[in-house]
C-alpha cells in the first residue's frame, strides 16, 4: 500500500496512497546553513508539511499539502527546530498544479506565495532542476517527518536529513507498477525513507557544487518501510509551469 507523506490534523488517505511525516533512519541537522532552503509549513503552530524556498516570495511544495484556507498556513524558515522560527510568513496564495490528481497522486506540485523572506546564511533559495539526473545519483532529503512509520511514530522537533539514490522509472515500477508516471522521481537506498510530515519537502542533488531541487516529497510505502522506493514529484517534468508561476 502507498502513502502520501503529509500530516494534517489526521493522517490523510488518498485512495491507494497515504500521507506521511518524517525521515526514517535520518540524522539531526545541527546548522541552519545545512539546507537553508527547507521550510516548515505550520497550522496553529503544528508542523504538517515541508517545502523549499525557490525565490524570496515563493515556496515549492506538493499539491496534496494544500490547505483549503490558505491564510491558515504559516511558512517557517531559517530554523532546525520548527518550534523556533527564524522567519515566519503567512501564506498569501497557494497554487496547485491544474492536473493534480488526488487519486493517482500525479502532478503533485504546488507553489506558495508569501511576503519576501530576508536571505542570510540560514535562509537561501535552491535552484529548481531543469533536467533529469541518472539513476544512481546521490540525493539529499530533509524534513521534520516521522522517524518511524505507524501510529506511534513521532514528529521530531529537530530537522532530519538522510541520503538516498535516484532510481529509474522502470525500477520503481517494478515495485509500484503503473502508479509511477513521468512526473515522478523515485529513490531508494534500503536504509532510510521519507515519512509523514516530510511531504512537499525537498529532494536535492549537488550538481557541480550547486544544489538543485530535483523533487518534492510525494508518496511512499505504508509504514515508511525503507525496503521500498519512495516518490517525489519531479520538477524537470513541469519546469515551464514552475517558471511561469514560481517566478524563477
Amino acid at each position: 500500500m502507498m502513502k502520501i507523506f503529509a500530516l494534517l490534523a489526521f493522517v490523510l488517505i488518498a485512495q491507494s496512497a497515504r500521507s506521511e511525516d518524517r525521515i526514517v533512519g535520518g540524522n539531526d541537522v545541527t546548522s541552519t546553513s545545512f539546507a537553508p532552503w527547507q521550510v516548515s509549513l505550520q497550522k496553529s503552530g503544528s508542523h504538517f508539511c515541508g517545502g523549499s524556498i525557490i525565490t524570496a516570495t515563493t515556496i515549492m511544495c506538493a499539491a496534496h499539502c494544500v490547505q483549503s484556507i490558505v491564510s491558515s498556513t504559516t511558512v517557517v524558515a531559517g530554523t532546525v527546530d520548527y518550534r523556533n522560527p527564524g522567519q515566519a510568513r503567512t501564506a498569501i496564495r497557494w497554487l496547485a498544479h491544474p492536473q493534480y490528481s488526488s487519486r493517482t497522486i500525479d502532478y503533485d506540485y504546488s507553489i506558495i506565495t508569501i511576503s519576501a523572506l530576508s536571505f542570510n546564511s540560514g535562509v537561501q533559495p535552491i535552484e529548481v532542476a531543469n533536467k533529469e539526473y541518472a539513476a544512481g545519483t546521490q540525493a539529499l532529503m530533509t524534513g521534520w517527518g516521522k522517524t518511524s512509520g505507524g501510529i506511534f511514530g513521532q514528529i521530531p522537533n529537530t530537522m532530519q536529513y538522510g541520503y538516498t539514490y535516484l532510481i529509474s522509472k522502470a525500477e520503481c515500477a517494478a515495485t509500484w507498477g503503473s502508479q509511477v508516471t513521468d512526473r515522478m522521481q523515485c529513490a531508494n537506498d534500503n536504509s532510510n525513507s521519507a515519512c509523514n510530515g516530510d511531504s512537499g519537502g525537498p529532494l536535492a542533488v549537488s550538481d557541480g557544487g550547486v544544489w538543485k531541487l530535483v523533487g518534492n516529497t510525494s508518496w511512499g510505502a505504508n509504514g515508511c518501510t525503507t525496503s521500498a522506493p519512495s516518490a517525489w514529484s519531479k520538477n524537470s517534468a513541469v519546469y515551464s509551469w514552475i517558471q511561469t508561476n514560481g517566478g524563477i
